[in-house]
């Protein structure tokens, strides 16, 4: 049957509107593509059913199917159609028109569209392996207008294989116990403290209403445990929804590049028409993401454990154990979230409260929050690849004493004036600029891009903060100190020799309106506190989006020094988050992508 370049043909029309292609999807993506056909008839198959996904949008694709079949008669004849796909769908819907001058053999045909209104196609994913394609149609009817368990000749991933491949291996069978099935696929998690262990599996959408805690908010003594499956996605009702990991439970939600776990509200990137009501995804669709631990906090005057209580009314966390682990994220995408009560209580796309060094986080991504992309409340947890887009307060913010990690990140500010705070906000603590112990934290290889009204990084109230191989662009201010503690931390002149080596920059390029914050009443000046060290450039970043040009200086050449930063960093010697290919990048396959970067 020649119907590829058909389908090659539409597809390529869809290419040449520039249109982006977006992070993967979940149940239809391009892991369907390919050819099936029914293996229940021999020696030969009479029907069968080509398939390719093309990604128009973030979150969005269309499928396109060209069916072959026999008549009552004997007689070949072929049917194609396509519709719009949205994360989250597990079924398509497809008009089908009649084509007729095509070739079921060697011989390429001139085909066309004969009949426009044949008949309807259902596309259903139920799993790697079953795959159902249902059809109807006013014309044809021979009793038997289903072809069921349908195999395909390529590139459909047998079960059993690593979840690298296909990973959607077990058909639902209905929502557990704790969950209320509210619709086809759709499992319900009430707003409650949950004492068991639970499985947020990928073959059903998970609808969270209300505050839902994994253990007792309040009880340092839990033991149980979240798993998420790779591929899966938990949409969330309202801004008074969050998922919280409570202090002694652990989440273990470990997803991979080609299917992401994905935490979002009800909408998606892209405008689904088919969802009444519906309108494209934004801040503020739902709270957000907090994880209580058990390590480090600054804000208590006496020795030993700490604790203090969460934003959101997010439960207890804090503890005297830096190594506390609270489970493992990879590959996580937190979107459309944050919710601000008042200044002082607000919810963040994913709020770190007193975790551990202990707790695995890598690859994770924040979109499009109402409030801090990622805000660590004290704690000692490290991040590896860490994306936040389109923050609509600071990216990255600290306090109460964080003492942690970050390799290889990129922020993005929205470009609009006045639509971002800060890139990074630091502080140690504000009611005690001192406490101890203080926040010192270390990043290497990222990559800021910020709006013409904001500041890339402000170190305040006492805090440590270590940068090497950074890249600011675009922001009215790059680097700025503030409070007398700050300053006192980092040294004195003359520099270098009188660096602490508490605060430090390095091997970095600044591109901004004003580079170094210089004020009066400062101690110092800064901008002779940023020359003095090494390798620091003022210049033009020059980035093809957000990757450096084939021929860039900083790609290599800038060793991490071991002096001062540990082996938990890898000896990246580019400066930026990037050096490479982008289409071999770290973020390629799970990030939601932004017109900026998406090149």
């Amino acid at each position: 049957m020649r119907y590829s370049n058909l389908i090659k043909s539409l597809a390529a029309g869809l290419i040449l509107l520039g249109v982006a292609t977006g992070s993967q999807a979940d149940f239809i993506d391009k892991w369907v593509n390919g050819f099936y056909y029914e293996g229940s008839t021999t020696p030969d198959p009479r029907r069968g059913l080509g398939v390719q996904y093309i990604p128009i949008g973030p979150e969005a694709g269309v499928l396109f199917v060209a069916y072959y079949a026999y008549d009552l008669e004997g007689n070949p004849f072929w049917v194609q159609g396509a519709s719009p796909v949205y994360s989250g769908d597990f079924r398509a819907e497809i008009p089908l028109a009649l084509v007729e001058g095509g070739s079921f053999g060697d011989a390429n045909g001139t085909p066309s569209d004969t009949d426009p209104n044949w008949g309807t196609g259902t596309f259903t994913v139920n799993s790697c392996n079953d795959i159902t394609w249902a059809w109807t149609s006013p014309n044809v009817d021979d009793g038997s207008n289903t072809m069921n368990s349908v195999n395909q000749v390529t590139n459909i991933y047998p079960a059993g294989q690593p979840s690298s491949q296909c990973v959607y291996q077990e058909a639902f069978a209905g929502c557990p116990e704790w969950a209320t099935e509210v619709a086809e696929r759709v499992c319900l998690v009430s707003g409650d403290e949950y004492t068991e262990d639970l499985h947020f599996t990928n073959n059903t959408l998970w609808y969270l209403e209300g505050a839902v805690f994994i253990g007792e908010k309040d009880n340092p003594d839990n033991t149980n445990a979240l798993y998420i499956e790779p591929g899966t996605r938990i949409v969330s009702a309202d801004e008074n929804t969050l998922l919280s990991i409570s202090r002694g439970a652990k989440i273990f939600a470990e997803g991979v590049a080609h299917a992401p776990i994905v935490m979002t509200g009800l909408n998606t990137a892209t405008l689904n028409p088919n969802v009444e009501g519906g309108a494209a995804g934004s801040s503020q669709d739902w709270g957000g993401f907090t994880i209580n631990g058990k390590s480090y906090l600054n804000t208590c005057d006496t020795l030993g454990e700490c604790t203090a209580q969460g934003e959101g009314s997010t439960g207890t966390f804090g503890g005297n154990d830096p190594h506390d682990s609270s489970g493992v994220i990879r590959f996580l995408r937190v979107q459309f979230s944050g919710f601000k009560f008042n200044d002082q209580d607000e919810l963040n796309g994913i709020a770190f409260q007193g975790v551990g060094d202990g707790t695995v986080v890598e690859n994770i991504q924040v979109h499009a929050t109402a409030d801090d992309g990622v805000e660590f409340f004290g704690g000692t947890v490290n991040v590896k690849n860490l994306v936040v887009t389109y923050a609509e307060d600071d990216s990255i913010d600290w306090t109460m004493g964080w003492n942690g990690k970050i390799q290889n990140a990129l922020v993005m500010q929205d470009p609009s004036p006045d639509l971002a705070d800060r890139g990074i906000e630091a502080d140690n603590l504000e009611q005690n600029n001192d406490a101890t112990p203080r926040a010192l934290a270390e990043i290497a290889n990222a990559t800021f891009i910020g709006n013409p009204s904001s500041t890339a990084v402000t170190a305040r109230r006492g805090t440590g903060l270590k940068l090497t191989n950074v890249v600011f662009t675009g922001f009215n201010k790059c680097y700025d100190l503030d409070s007398s503690s700050t300053f006192a931390n980092a040294g004195a002149p003359p520099f270098p020799g009188g660096l602490t080596g508490n605060v430090t920059i390095e091997n970095s390029i600044l591109d901004c309106d004003t580079v170094w914050d210089d004020e009066d009443g400062d101690p110092w000046l800064i901008s002779e506190f940023g020359q003095s060290q090494p390798n620091n450039m003022e210049m033009s970043a020059l980035l093809n989006g957000v990757y450096p040009p084939e021929d860039a200086e900083w790609a290599s050449g800038f060793d991490l020094d071991r002096e001062k930063f540990s082996d938990y960093f890898n000896n990246f010697p580019h400066i930026g988050a990037f050096s490479m290919d982008p289409k071999e990048s770290w973020t390629s396959g799970w990030t939601l992508p932004m017109p900026a970067y998406d090149k």
